[in-house]
């Protein structure tokens, strides 16, 4: 067994009086395999070892630097009063080394775990060689040091990435394929032979041509030139919707998307790529196309960029566009003088909104003005993006056009009886015509001389008269000043007008009847079109019953079912009929979101709200109430619904609510998707981190043997050292380790585990920093005030927090004002999760506009001073971030600084 020793190695001094030093020197001069062992293996720091004496033994200068003791050319031995080798495994490595080398001469490999000044650890793999005399026996151990850590964590992170981006892919359900553009060298996913019926081992050997072969003829050009477009940069993806022949004969639609990855000899050279099947999406919107195409109504279907994709025969005859082939058109294209509030009103249908007018304006292509009813709303795609609009339309212009005239103003229609733009009639107490106007020649086809020798009774439709008569006969009794009504006269052709009578009596002085003054105004065209409206309605009524995928539920005033959909029977799996007055809505819902709910509302309006109410409160108030539920099944199973409430009135009287429930199962799953998107991206970020270890690790070993070598040439060529030249060098190299060093610290704050954090007295950390800064202190006579409370606890590293309060305390000093008394206070305080460290001080401050986004830049100064670096800033903000906090400053010029450092408590 080894015994334990704390005696201390003993390390080599300067290296004129060092002999092991000297010896390896010599060594790798006249041997060249140790020389490429030393400049291939020794990345990170050499020992050489007499093995006659476990203490002697010479360590380098870049062992120390890889455990953040940062050396140049100098002696070392200083370190090991400050730091802990592990003296027992260096024992059990010497001891093994020299077992091993009694009978091999191969070399020799050990893992050892030091501890790095900052306080982690860091893996050391060490790899020995023997030194042989002249009688074949080692004395000496030239043990190569390479530092591990990061390489076994990237590797970690790597295998964790590629694992996670398979399983995006297995659970999006795509077909991957990549294809190298240089030299043809094609793979396919075994889901991308799945999706056109094959396995992957049916269609091998694959080619470019595989594909080619299997896509429609059709659509082989436009994905071509798709591909070609991207290949050239012309596009950012390449994404193309395409037919490809399944095995059993027919054509199945894949979307199929692109992205060129890497690039060789200047020129593209591998391209990764994926198919998803969209046939049922496909085959969806070609049902709605031939909905919209045989529609009685005015319907348009539009894709994103406003192109016609389907049209009725009546949206053809509405705006004059029977023999024009739209198809494919842009609508702005066809009605190049449409307003810009029309496009604005597009835009916002494309951004999700539905939109609808009672009575719009459209000018035609002719230049006429129509009037319209107008609804307009998005349609999505298969994954539940907007893919376009529909528009559905009602030509008014006719009844607007009534309406307009009904207008006229007081003064124009006593102005000039004839020239009135509504039929107006002066009739006996007999109904007969004594005066009229053309308007009213018009509305019923007979001239001014013919309905003078009839009554009002002739032309009246027999099922209007007794209505008329009987409103009259108030009026003669005065029980009414004028009356109105919805009427029909038989036109001269023997057709219908329809028009609306308003009838006033006029009398003498005495108050006797004299005639009937009568306004009449042909509601033909409005009649028709409500006729149309109605039997629009009646069909979109029969539209929303017949939709499988929304639950329209309608109840009383009390919760009782009085209205059951066929969407309703579909997601819930109820009948109608023993749903409709036999349940209450509340039915339908879980009796632990039915709870959650009514103590959230009881809480918010201070009252108690229970059972159906929960569901009416916020109607009640005339506001929609939206939210998500968990709907129950006929059988037991739930599903996610979102459901939107609203009241029903009659007469500004509540009668009873509206639920409209539409599944949201596939939302959901968008939801997690979005989830896994965003751990996808924290990957890339790990990635980048990865980047940074290894050029970390990769900038050290070069420099390490630029250093090495500059030693050898030194030591070889003692004269060369007063040489200018290779003093800038050595001077050069030893900025470029300090350099690595600082981005070798960064890359380790970076990586910093929480679990690696302790609790830390601030009042203490601040104390030593000022005791240790005390000859700088007095030297610069500013007054330091600590006044922390002595019990204030932060949780970080003690290295990190000592280094911060250092940092900022001297940039105090060394940027105080010389013409007034200087002060620093250090104060302390919580602020939400966070413990404050106040900095405080009247030096000279520094201009924020001009120096705020460059403020903790590495190698960024703000004022002459001939010790500023740059580097103090930059390393407490990188070291506050590591342990999870973060910094603020405010200053101004010629006043004072003042730092926030926000620690985790």
């Amino acid at each position: 067994m080894i015994q334990k020793k704390t005696k201390r190695l003993q390390v080599s001094s300067y290296p004129s009086r060092n002999h092991l030093k000297d010896e390896l020197y010599a060594l790798v001069q006249r041997d060249t395999a140790i020389f490429d062992f030393v400049q291939d293996i020794a990345l990170d720091g050499l020992w050489y070892w007499d093995l006659s004496t476990f203490e002697r033994i010479w360590i380098s200068s870049k062992f120390w630097n890889t455990l953040g003791h940062f050396v140049g050319h100098e002696s070392s031995s200083h370190l090991l009063s400050e730091t802990s080798l592990p003296i027992t495994i260096l024992r059990q490595l010497f001891e093994n080394s020299i077992s091993h080398f009694r009978t091999e001469t191969s070399p020799y490999v050990e893992h050892i775990d030091f501890v790095h000044k900052l306080g982690h650890k860091v893996a050391i793999e060490c790899k020995c060689i023997g030194v042989f005399d002249e009688n074949n026996v080692a004395n000496r151990l030239l043990v190569a040091l390479t530092d591990t850590t990061k390489l076994k964590q990237t590797e970690l992170r790597l295998q964790r990435q590629l694992d996670r981006y398979q399983h995006i892919i297995e659970g999006a359900n795509l077909g991957v394929w990549e294809w190298n553009l240089q030299t043809g060298e094609i793979y396919f996913s075994e889901r991308w032979a799945e999706i056109i019926g094959y396995s992957l081992l049916e269609i091998e050997p694959v080619s470019i041509q595989t594909w080619k072969n299997s896509v429609h003829p059709k659509d082989r050009v436009k994905t071509e030139k798709l591909l070609k477009e991207h290949i050239e940069q012309s596009t950012p993806v390449y994404e193309c919707e395409v037919r490809m022949r399944h095995k059993k004969g027919h054509w199945v639609w894949v979307l199929a998307r692109g992205k060129v990855v890497s690039y060789k000899n200047d020129a593209p050279e591998w391209i990764i790529g994926s198919h998803q099947e969209i046939t049922a999406s496909k085959n969806e919107l070609e049902k709605n196309r031939l909905f919209i195409e045989e529609a009685p109504t005015a319907i348009a279907m539009f894709d994103s960029k406003m192109r016609y994709l389907a049209v009725s025969t009546k949206w053809l005859e509405d705006y004059s566009l029977k023999n024009e082939n739209i198809i494919g058109r842009s609508h702005f294209a066809i009605f190049p003088t449409i307003s810009q509030k029309w496009k604005e009103i597009f835009k916002s249908a494309l951004q999700g909104e539905t939109l609808k007018s009672d009575e719009d304006s459209f000018l035609k292509k002719n230049g006429s003005l129509q009037w319209l009813s107008w609804e307009l709303r998005p349609w999505y795609t298969h994954d539940n993006n907007i893919g376009g609009v529909i528009m559905h339309t009602a030509d008014i212009t006719r009844a607007k056009e009534a309406e307009i005239k009904l207008k006229i103003s007081e003064e124009a229609f006593r102005g000039n009886f004839e020239n009135a733009a509504v039929g107006m009639a002066i009739l006996s107490i007999q109904g007969q015509w004594i005066e009229v106007n053309q308007s009213l020649c018009d509305i019923v086809g007979y001239t001014a001389e013919e309905l003078r020798k009839l009554t009002f009774q002739d032309i009246t439709h027999p099922d209007d008269l007794d209505k008329d008569l009987s409103l009259l006969e108030e009026l003669l009794a005065g029980k009414r000043s004028f009356y109105q009504m919805e009427k029909r006269y038989f036109q001269k052709s023997g057709k219908l007008a329809h028009i609306i009578l308003s009838v006033s009596l006029v009398k003498d002085e005495e108050d006797n009847p004299l005639y009937f003054i009568s306004q009449i105004m042909d509601i033909t065209p409005r009649v028709k079109t409500r006729k149309k409206l109605s039997e629009a309605l009646q069909k979109l009524e029969n539209i929303l019953e017949d939709i499988t995928q929304v639950s329209v539920i309608g109840t009383d005033k009390y919760g009782q079912i009085t209205t059951f959909n066929k969407g309703a029977e579909n997601l819930l799996g109820y009948n109608r009929d023993e749903m409709i007055l036999k349940r209450s809505y509340i039915d339908l819902h879980l009796p632990e979101e039915i709870q959650k709910r009514e103590i959230q509302l009881s809480q918010e309006y201070q009252c108690s709200i229970r059972g159906f109410e929960i569901f009416t409160i916020l109607p009640f108030r005339n506001e929609i109430d939206t939210r998500e539920w968990t709907h129950r099944r006929s059988d037991g199973t739930t599903f996610p619904v979102l459901v939107t409430m609203t009241a029903l009135k009659q007469d500004e009287e509540i009668t009873g609510y509206l639920a409209i429930a539409t599944d949201i199962r596939e939302i959901k799953k968008v939801e997690n998707d979005l989830k896994s998107l965003l751990e996808v991206t924290q990957d890339q970020n790990n990635r980048l981190l990865n980047f940074a270890h290894i050029v970390s690790h990769n900038l050290r070993s070069h420099s390490g043997n630029f250093q090495m070598l500059l030693d050898l040439l030194t030591d070889e060529h003692p004269e060369l050292v007063s040489n200018e030249y290779i003093g800038l060098l050595c001077e050069a190299s030893g900025n470029l380790n300090e350099t690595i060093h600082h981005l070798n610290d960064v890359v380790v704050m970076n990586s910093l585990e929480e679990s690696n954090m302790e609790h830390i007295n601030l009042f203490e950390a601040v104390r030593k920093t000022i005791k240790n800064i005390a000859g700088m202190h007095l030297e610069s006579d500013v007054r330091i005030e600590n006044n922390i409370d002595t019990s204030t606890q932060v949780l970080g590293i003690a290295a990190y927090v000592e280094s911060i309060c250092l940092n900022v305390i001297t940039n105090g000093i060394k940027y105080r004002a010389k013409t007034r008394n200087s002060f620093i206070t250090l104060n302390s305080y919580v602020e939400n999760e966070f413990q404050v460290l106040e900095v405080r001080d009247n030096g000279l401050g520094i201009d924020l506009e001009k120096h705020r986004a460059k403020m903790f830049g590495m190698y960024k100064t703000f004022h002459d001073h001939e010790k500023s670096r740059g580097l103090g800033l930059f390393i407490t903000k990188n070291q506050i971030v590591a342990m999870g906090g973060t910094i603020e400053v405010k200053s101004e010029v010629n006043v004072g600084t003042v730092f926030k450092i926000y620690f985790k408590k």
